[in-house]
This record gives structure tokens, C-alpha cells and sequence, in this order.
């Protein structure tokens, strides 16, 4: 039988430098097919473009979280290029296929990755003001993580998108968060997942473990039935940045949606963030 074209090219990877990024030799549709390799320090990427050519100026940069934990397994492709398309911007996801499975070991890739990428887009007169930060669940947990310690160097970006962040570390039943116990029904196995995914992390992972507040202005959006809404309203008092939306009937995981009408919510409060004066 012979295999379908995408799941061939899937199979492949190509060797860019960041720039050829912004400069695709091959069509934008095909390049995305790929995993595309930036050197053997960094993690594997995939690519995804806007409508238009000339819309290669504002760019996201994507870390996925654990498909796993927010059951997106094989979903990420088609939630980073949707994202791309309704928000008219390259985005730039990261691929876990050649990374450390332990959390700590994942984050410094991760930040070395992103690092590296920033670099290169600086190179190539990208506005850092322009660049997004995003991540979901575990995910967005990293980008936290790598914002604080951008803001560190005293290197800014534009904004940062946080879908249902992973932010306290307490999941072994003594939690001071409501929804924890609250919502864990509908949620059967999200916490122990949580728990066993960060067995042996460190407390100073997580943001509210933290007191150092985020400069870079952000948005955290979180279902309403979500474990972890709770954590969100949290770490959105403790940052005055950083707002937060609450999506009506959505689930952790909730990128893997098929209800129009949750997808409909939370793309018109993405849109409106991402159009707001810096």
C-alpha cells in the first residue's frame, strides 16, 4: 500500500539555519510537513505560516506541553497551525522528539532552543517587541520559566500566551487551591498524572513557588471546569501584567477541542489580545 504523502514527509527532516525559516526554499505548505533541524544543540522544530507572505514580520514561538497530560497526542501540528492562521503570524513550534524526558533536563533544551532562535531572529532584524512566547499546560509552565530568566538578562518580548499553565506543584492532595479537589472528578486522572510527571522537580519550578514577578505582558486563558483554574486567578493576582480569561465549559487540554463554540471564545479573546498596544 502505498503511504500517504504528509505521513512520508513526516519521516524526513530538513537541515535550515533560522533565516531559511523566514525564507523558505520550498512552499510554505510543504516546509511544514517537516521536522527541521537548527544544529545538535537544539531541539527539533516545526514551522507554520500566515495567510499572506508578507505577514513574516510578528512571529510565535510554541512549547508544547506533555500530550500526555493534556491528551493532544499527535494534535499539536494542527493546533500550532491553526494558530498560525487565525492569528496571522509564523509560528515556530518546538518537537519533542529528541528530548529529555525528565522536566528539568526538558526546560534547559527548551531555553536553549528558544535562546538560539531569539538570537537568530535578532540577526535577521526581527523586533523582539514582535515575538509571542506561547505553551500549554506544562508547556506554558516553561514559558514562565523562560521569560523570568530572559527578563534577568533584561531581554523583553512582545507577549507571552499561557493556556492552562501547570503553576503550583501541589498535587498531592494538600493544595490550598479549591478547584483542585473541586473539578478532579471531571478530570479523573490530571492530577496524578501531574504528580508522577513531576515526581522529582524541585519546588522552584513553579511560578507560585516563586515571589519574582513577570515584566512581559501576558494572557492566561483556562477552562472553567479546569484542576487548575484556581492556580491561574492566583499567579494573574500576583502579576499585574498578566490577565486572565476564563473559557466557559472548557477542560484542561482544551487546544484539542472540537465544540465550536469553545474554539470560537477563546480565538476572538486570543485576537483581541494580540491586537492590544504594547
Amino acid at each position: 500500500m502505498k503511504k500517504n504523502q504528509t505521513e512520508t514527509e513526516e519521516n524526513y527532516k530538513l537541515y535550515r539555519k533560522v533565516k531559511e525559516l523566514l525564507h523558505p526554499s520550498i512552499s510554505k505548505r510543504n516546509i511544514s510537513n517537516y521536522k527541521i533541524n537548527i544544529g545538535e544543540d537544539c531541539l527539533l522544530l516545526k514551522v507554520y505560516y500566515p495567510k499572506k507572505v508578507s505577514n513574516m514580520e510578528k512571529i510565535m514561538i510554541m512549547i508544547p506541553g506533555e500530550e500526555t497530560i493534556t491528551d493532544c497526542i499527535g494534535m499539536y501540528p494542527s493546533i500550532a497551525a491553526s494558530l498560525s492562521k487565525d492569528l496571522d503570524q509564523v509560528v515556530i513550534m518546538l518537537d519533542y522528539e529528541n528530548a529529555p524526558k525528565e522536566p528539568k533536563e526538558l526546560l534547559k533544551k527548551v531555553e536553549q532552543t528558544v535562546f538560539y532562535i531569539l538570537e537568530e531572529l535578532e540577526k535577521e532584524k526581527r523586533v523582539r517587541e514582535n515575538i509571542t512566547l506561547v505553551g500549554d499546560s506544562t508547556g506554558a509552565t516553561m514559558v514562565i520559566n523562560c521569560i523570568q530568566k530572559l527578563e534577568k538578562e533584561n531581554i523583553s518580548l512582545g507577549k507571552m500566551l499561557l493556556f492552562y499553565p501547570v503553576l503550583s506543584g501541589k498535587y498531592d492532595g494538600n493544595t490550598k487551591y479549591p478547584s483542585i479537589m473541586e473539578n478532579k472528578a471531571l478530570h479523573y486522572d490530571l492530577i496524578e498524572k501531574l504528580q508522577a510527571y513531576f515526581e522529582k522537580v524541585e519546588k522552584n519550578f513553579f511560578p507560585l513557588q516563586r515571589k519574582d514577578k513577570i515584566k512581559t505582558k501576558g494572557l492566561i486563558l483556562s477552562g472553567n471546569v479546569d484542576p487548575l483554574v484556581d492556580e491561574a486567578i492566583a499567579y494573574e493576582e500576583q502579576n499585574p501584567n498578566i490577565s486572565f480569561q476564563k473559557i466557559a465549559f472548557a477542560y484542561h487540554g482544551f487546544l484539542n477541542t472540537k465544540d465550536k463554540e469553545i474554539k470560537k471564545e477563546y480565538k476572538k479573546v486570543l485576537i483581541d489580545f494580540m491586537k492590544e498596544e504594547e
